[in-house]
């Protein structure tokens, strides 16, 4: 003879039922290995407010163990306290590093490894200031080289220095930092543009090349005036509505990181709502 079930023991065994799948999950959850959290490698981060910092921030928000690198250690250290006052769980770890000097980034991205695992992202937000404006006609060779190997230079030393472990992962993420300069040159910033414009070459190359290989490289076009000290000491009278908020643009560094293999940008452009262009 069947044994009848009603509505109320039915749904009493769909509870228990319920809550032993649930048990069960709860304990696979628990007897699963943690995953170490991914790292990124921010280079040019030099003080708050600032493009590098924000971005580092982002990043650290978003659960990454974040390596930052810049020539002044003290301003890094700075920044470190400031992202850990906002995200104190965050994991920054600080090396002070001249981006174009071979052996220094060597021994940089070396010892980040060794501290937070191999880079899964890496922005190269390194560059040289355009002021003051100097026309080509008063251009030294020593000036445009300099501010050149803050362009393309530099990030070959640092893409150099996470690829090999990103092609054997299939995964991975570089973020270059470009300018109105990469599209256009501009009377009396003939050297900025010649380090904005062949790094923007640079990335494209770089992007045509690795992308099957699941590695996205985009190149973030800043398309006007980033809201900072070093900005404001040359334009002092400049609108807030034509700078750029750092923590906005940050956003879409994140974004771009974010994005799936199957629709991976290379280029956009940030301006704020005023900007000529």
């Amino acid at each position: 003879m069947r044994r009848l079930i009603s509505p109320r023991s039915w749904l009493a065994a769909g509870s228990l039922a319920s809550f032993g799948l649930a048990s069960a999950r709860a304990l696979s959850e628990a007897a699963a290995p943690s995953v170490a959290p991914r790292a990124a490698v921010v280079v040019g981060v030099s003080h708050e407010p600032g493009l590098g910092f924000a971005i580092a921030k982002r990043f650290a928000e978003g659960g990454m163990n974040v390596g930052i690198i810049g020539r002044q250690g003290a301003r890094l250290e700075a920044c470190k306290a400031s992202i850990l006052a906002s995200a104190p769980a965050a994991q920054i770890t600080c090396y002070e590093c001249d981006a174009t000097d071979p052996a220094a980034v060597g021994d940089a991205f070396a010892a980040l490894e060794r501290t937070q695992g191999k880079a899964d992202a890496l922005v190269y937000n390194l560059s040289a200031r355009p002021f003051p404006p100097t026309p080509i006609s008063e251009l030294t060779p020593e000036r445009l080289e300099s501010d050149w190997k803050t362009g393309p230079w530099g990030a070959l030393l640092c893409t150099k220095a996470v690829l090999p472990a990103m092609q054997e992962a299939g995964r991975g993420t570089i973020l270059i930092t470009g300018a109105s300069a990469s599209l256009r040159g501009s009377a009396r910033f003939g050297s900025f543009g010649c380090a904005k414009g062949s790094l923007r070459s640079f990335a494209q190359s770089l992007a045509k090349e690795v992308s099957g290989q699941g590695i996205h490289v985009a190149h973030v076009v800043i398309d006007c005036m980033v809201d900072m000290p070093v900005i404001h000491q040359f334009v002092p009278d400049a609108a807030p509505g034509r700078m750029l908020d750092t923590a906005a643009a940050a956003e879409m560094y994140w974004q771009l990181y974010q994005q799936d293999k199957r629709c991976m940008a290379f280029e956009v452009d940030l301006r704020p709502f005023e900007a000529q262009w």
